[in-house]
């Protein structure tokens, strides 16, 4: 079964770099950089490694626009704006995976507070930030006050957060901000939901208007924690 599984994901992944490869090509030949780099990042999204991007998609997509060049179907200017547009991703995309290599090293508790039983956001957020490179731990509903230092201890996070949808869950917070503090002073807390109190800002929490700001949000509390 486990050899199955993985000829189905090489056989995706062969898929995936052939339709990507083919959109990134059409977008350097089309002089699209923007096109070009959304490619890149669907790639990195879908998760192709750097080096099947480099042989999958960019490999190809160039030596397709040298042999055109060749040939005299494109001209020495476009081949030129293909080559510089690769340049540029390149770069991008090398700092792409060093920020996800980067994110890797650190792990996040997810949880959503004693007494909250809604989890969409919650489970939202633990995807973004899966996706973008972290180690998540994903707790779910309703995680009594009394296990999170248990938690922080366990799994040492850089970083902890709170969804709250309802005033009663919100109100068992502030003892999980000290819960976790308790466990590591310099732990990062994030809030979100629809119950989050902007208060909690003067207590160095941070408050989540959106889910999608997960991602910066953590990132600053890993900048600020690498300079501690």
């Amino acid at each position: 079964m486990a050899a199955q599984h993985d000829d189905d994901a090489s056989a995706r992944a062969l898929r995936v770099s052939g339709d990507i490869q083919r959109v990134y090509a059409d977008a350097v030949l089309a002089g699209d950089p923007v096109a070009a780099e959304t490619a890149i990042r669907e790639a990195i999204e879908a998760g192709l490694g750097e080096a099947r991007i480099y042989d999958r998609v960019i490999r190809p997509a160039l030596q397709m626009v040298g042999d055109l060049w060749a040939d005299g179907h494109i001209s020495v200017a476009q081949e030129h704006l293909a080559t510089s547009i690769t340049m540029r991703v390149l770069v991008l995309q090398r700092e792409a995976f060093r920020l996800a290599r980067q994110r890797s090293s650190h792990r996040v508790l997810l949880a959503a507070a004693q007494g909250e039983l809604h989890v969409v956001g919650l489970e939202m957020a633990a995807s973004l930030l899966r996706n973008a490179g972290y180690e998540v731990r994903l707790f779910g509903a309703d995680l009594p006050v009394a296990e999170i230092a248990a938690a922080v201890d366990m799994h040492k996070p850089v970083a902890i957060g709170f969804s709250t949808a309802t005033v009663s869950s919100a109100m068992n917070l502030p003892a999980a901000f000290e819960a976790a503090r308790g466990r590591n002073p310099e732990i990062g807390i994030l809030v979100g939901g629809r119950a989050a109190d902007d208060g909690w800002r003067t207590a160095g929490v941070v408050v989540c208007a959106h889910v999608a700001d997960a991602i910066d949000h953590v990132d600053a509390i890993v900048k600020r924690a690498d300079r501690n």
